[in-house]
């Protein structure tokens, strides 16, 4: 099985949304008792984003709430890094809580933001788990060797690669590794980062990515996949050498940032379904389809 977009795609956009907002975009996803759920990226009027939760019962239909969930108001003594609004949130359930990492922006540059959950109604926020410039962060749903582990994507000069780092408490973060760099003169060329969460199999973690490849003063957003190594997540095992989806149609052209498919999130059903959201040019959420033993022959 390919990848496959959903025939009535885009599942969301701003006509969908209870509230003003500019464009509803970057999900990440996750299952919550009987229902689907996504934390989406709302901009709001003021160009400023917030994350809003929709909620669906099949994967496929969703309601949006009637408020965001987080705002960069919410963050109280961290609002200082978040006042020009938080981003693209990766979800992850570990142990007995649901976190989110998402970014968070000021004029401090972007960085790594953690919050924890039990219900999605209330959110502890953490704060920090990355110094400035960095992005593209999820955690491992559980522990490795005792430890627990981020992949994230620190920005030095030119160069966007992809990190590992290990904590005891997910607060502190050391034994940093570089684990996977662009690929020179391809379609990732510029710089790649993490989308989803990572998935457990037993040939490693899967997860998919982004990369990234400039074109005079545009760029192309594109998605793949990687296989990380189950005990040592700094190795990449092997990862797609083409995009999995690229911008081809026209929610995925155009809109406010042109030509970009991205990713946060997907959900893995018990019969091996996987269910890909991801937005077109940066305003509208869609659903594609395929299977963990495809994107498992990609990385081969």
């Amino acid at each position: 099985m390919k990848v496959i977009r959903y025939s009535k795609n885009p599942i969301l956009t701003k006509e969908d949304v209870p509230f003003e907002v500019n464009s509803i975009f970057n999900p990440g996803a996750i299952k919550f008792g009987n229902e689907y759920l996504l934390v989406c990226r709302a901009e709001m009027p003021n160009g400023r984003s917030s994350l809003v939760i929709a909620r669906s019962t099949d994967g496929i239909n969703f309601k949006v709430d009637a408020e965001p969930c987080l705002t960069p108001e919410d963050h109280g003594k961290f609002c200082k890094y978040a006042e020009w609004g938080v981003e693209d949130a990766r979800v992850i359930k570990l142990e007995d809580k649901y976190y989110l990492t998402y970014t968070g922006y000021s004029k401090h540059m972007p960085l790594v933001l953690l919050t924890e959950t039990s219900d999605f109604k209330k959110f502890n926020i953490l704060g920090p788990i990355s110094e400035p410039s960095n992005k593209d962060c999820t955690l491992f749903p559980e522990k490795i060797n005792g430890y627990y582990w981020k992949i994230d994507r620190p920005t030095a000069e030119q160069k966007h690669y992809i990190w590992v780092a290990k904590s005891n408490d997910l607060i502190h973060w050391g034994g940093y590794e570089c684990m996977a760099e662009p690929d020179a003169g391809t379609w990732e060329a510029d710089k790649i980062g993490i989308s989803s969460t990572p998935v457990k199999t037993k040939e490693g973690w899967l997860v998919l990515y982004h990369g990234v490849r400039g074109f005079g003063i545009s760029a192309l957003y594109k998605l793949g996949v990687m296989l990380i190594d189950l005990e040592k997540p700094w190795i990449l095992k092997g990862k797609s050498s083409y995009p999995i989806l690229s911008p081809d149609l026209d929610y995925e052209r155009t809109g406010d940032v042109s030509n970009v498919i991205f990713s946060n999130g997907w959900i893995v059903e018990n019969n091996g379904e996987v269910k890909i959201y991801y937005s077109g040019a940066d305003t509208n959420i869609c659903l594609a389809t395929t299977t963990v033993g495809h994107l498992l022959s990609l990385c081969k």
